[in-house]
């Protein structure tokens, strides 16, 4: 009996545990579907990484203080100190770069224009005093102290900030106009040729100024801003000056000895112009008249700009040893939208311009929350973030000081290495609906737990969980709609990250302006084809030959083969025409010329870059920006053993 008795309470044991089984599996289920990510849809953005393969080292991010620091400089301290520690905190913006703007001062009787003109289009901040009233007159320090308390604040809480002073326009009294804003025809120089010794001269005073007086010694003075441009003009909104692309040239000439002469060791930068296009057609100028010499670090604005255009000026500028900025820009837009936007633009702007730093126009707006980080009023010393600044944060507080920017295929990634190699910060940005993002990285496996955080419509950056490690080192990433996403992922490298080629290894082969597409075979022809890394027809593996040259062999076993006096096919047998120098450009990208020729190098057929286009030979000339011949090596395998 007793023996019946167990059985029956055994039996009701073993359903009770299994009811209660079921229960907790479906409720598991329930969990892991509510939480795991959600199946990719059809249009996943594929795309691949390659930690290994280098491009530009970032030396910092940042801001000008023109005109924001004129305002909030008159606050209190309190508020002065909170302002600039979520600038300058590494755990803020992280911002280490800072333009000061030297500020020309215009006719205190408005003798020549408008009373306060100024006042017309950027509020009385646009207002700038000068530090000098007539030629030869005293300097006024006094002058500019809400400026320059956000200066020595920053100084004081960000001991490695970087500083740069630049000028707007000379004092109203070296012109034409007599107006700090413009000549009266807004397409003519409006510094008198008589005064450039003047002015000069004032330029490094007020630099000498600064570092002897507060131990500011910046580390470059640029005299222009957006020079060829037409929109400065007598009365204007703001101080501005138009200078040809001679005069810019005559100018420099005759402020780099006083510079010089002055014992600084600030050097000349140039020359600050709103279109990319124009900034490419401006140092081709410098060249001819022999002047890029006089200049150490090239500058350009980003509000006009296409990608080719980006990877023209900064393969041009870095071909001379020059240090790259892109030193200012800002966008319009609504909401989130225009966030991401300017966003998708710093992106473009690092990827292809491939800039030691980037830096923002300004910090704090009222009446809008684009143009910003932070929005208030001045005359009410309020003020807060807006989403603009979590956008920016999701890159320049994980893209540190340092840290390399290393190659991504995918036109909305940016993705960095830092200086120890283990650690990868990948930025996604999503403009549109829901999508996954799968990121292949060859070259690296993972460590450690990823990190991940994201700003979206409702979230500023928000700690994430949306992202899942596959297999081979792949992960895919949830991006829900207007959204922005950080992964910092701890990795160890197959391979030491350099812009050396690897004997034996294999690489994409990637042209300078379109990090979508490789050089691929198509019916016998090299052509360009949307970068697929498990294509075994882009995938190349270069051999060193014996006298220096390479050959190289995709997987498909093609053989680029140079067979006429243009013509670049493929063969599937060793023959003649099939090694090639590859040559160093600018650092980043190469030409790649076949052997025995001394102008010849690969193109892009046609001049254009995108995908379907064939690849052929063409005369190279001299010149790093023609961007149709220069390539980037992607290294995507190691050598054999």
């Amino acid at each position: 009996m007793k023996h019946i008795k167990l059985k029956f309470i055994m039996k009701i044991v073993l359903i009770s545990i299994s009811l209660l089984l079921t229960v907790f599996t479906a409720r598991g289920r329930e969990f892991h579907e509510r939480n795991s990510l959600v199946p990719p849809p059809a249009d996943t953005v594929r795309s691949i990484i390659s930690p290994v393969s280098p491009r530009q080292a970032i030396e910092g991010w940042g801001v000008s203080l023109c005109w924001w620091a004129n305002m909030c400089g008159k606050w209190s301290d309190d508020k002065i100190d909170e302002l600039v520690d979520w600038m300058v905190s590494p755990d803020g913006l992280n911002w280490n770069i800072f333009r000061y703007n030297i500020g020309g001062g215009d006719d205190p009787n408005w003798s020549n224009c408008k009373k306060h003109h100024m006042g017309e289009g950027k509020g009385l901040r646009a207002e700038m005093e000068g530090f000098q009233d007539e030629r030869n007159g005293a300097f006024h320090w006094e002058r500019d102290a809400a400026q320059r308390k956000i200066l020595l604040k920053i100084k004081e809480k960000r001991p490695d900030a970087i500083f740069e002073a630049f000028s707007n326009s000379c004092p109203w009294w070296m012109t034409y106009s007599g107006c700090s804003a413009g000549n009266k025809d807004a397409n003519k120089d409006n510094l008198r040729p008589e005064y450039y010794k003047d002015f000069a001269n004032y330029l490094v005073e007020v630099c000498k100024h600064y570092k002897e007086e507060y131990g500011i010694e910046f580390r470059t003075l640029d005299p222009f801003n957006e020079p060829m441009t037409n929109y400065w003009y007598q009365s204007g909104s703001q101080e501005g000056c138009h200078f040809d692309f001679s005069s810019q040239v005559a100018f420099i000439k005759v402020l780099a000895p006083i510079l010089t002469k002055s014992g600084l060791k600030t050097t000349i930068s140039a020359s600050d112009e709103t279109d990319i296009k124009i900034a490419v057609q401006g140092f081709k100028e410098y060249q001819k008249e022999n002047a890029t010499g006089y200049v150490s670090q090239w500058n350009s604005h980003t509000y006009s700009a296409n990608n080719r255009d980006r990877s023209r000026f900064g393969s041009l500028a870095r071909a001379e040893g020059k240090v790259v900025w892109m030193s200012e820009t800002g966008s319009g837009g609504n909401g989130i939208d225009g966030n991401l936007g300017l966003a998708q633009r710093l992106i473009d702007d690092v990827r292809y311009i491939a800039p030691d730093a980037w830096i923002d126009w300004q910090y704090m707006e009222e009446n809008n929350d684009q143009w910003c980080l932070v929005n208030g009023s001045f005359a009410n010393a309020t003020y807060n973030k807006v989403k603009n600044f979590y956008v920016r944060q999701q890159v320049t507080r994980f893209i540190r000081q340092g840290y390399h920017i290393v190659y991504s295929s995918d036109s909305c990634s940016l993705a960095a290495l830092n200086p120890d190699g283990n650690e990868l910060v990948v930025v996604l940005i999503n403009p549109d609906a829901y999508k996954v993002h799968h990121l292949c990285l060859p070259m690296a496996c993972t460590t450690g737990n990823i990190s991940a955080w994201r700003t979206s419509q409702t979230e500023s950056l928000s700690p994430v969980h949306d992202f899942e490690l596959k297999k081979n080192n792949a992960i895919d990433v949830t991006l829900p709609e207007k959204s922005i996403t950080t992964l910092v992922i701890p990795v160890t490298l197959q391979a030491n990250s350099t812009h050396d080629i690897c004997d034996g290894g294999t690489y994409l082969i990637v042209p300078q302006s379109n990090a979508t597409a490789a050089v691929s075979v198509t019916d016998n022809k090299l052509d360009l084809t949307k970068v697929d890394a498990a294509d075994p027809a882009q995938r190349w593996t270069v051999k060193k030959q014996s006298d220096g040259s390479y050959k190289l062999m995709n997987d498909s076993g093609n053989i680029p083969t140079c067979s006429g006096q243009s013509a670049l096919t493929s063969s599937n047998a060793d023959g003649a025409g099939q090694t090639f120098q590859i040559t160093k450009v600018d650092g980043i990208h190469v030409k790649i010329c076949p052997d025995g020729t001394s102008r010849k190098a690969w193109e892009v057929k046609g001049g254009k870059i995108e995908a379907g286009m064939d690849i052929g030979t063409c005369d190279y000339g001299n010149s790093a920006s023609a961007d149709q011949c220069n390539w980037m090596l992607v290294r995507i395998k190691d050598a054999r053993p």
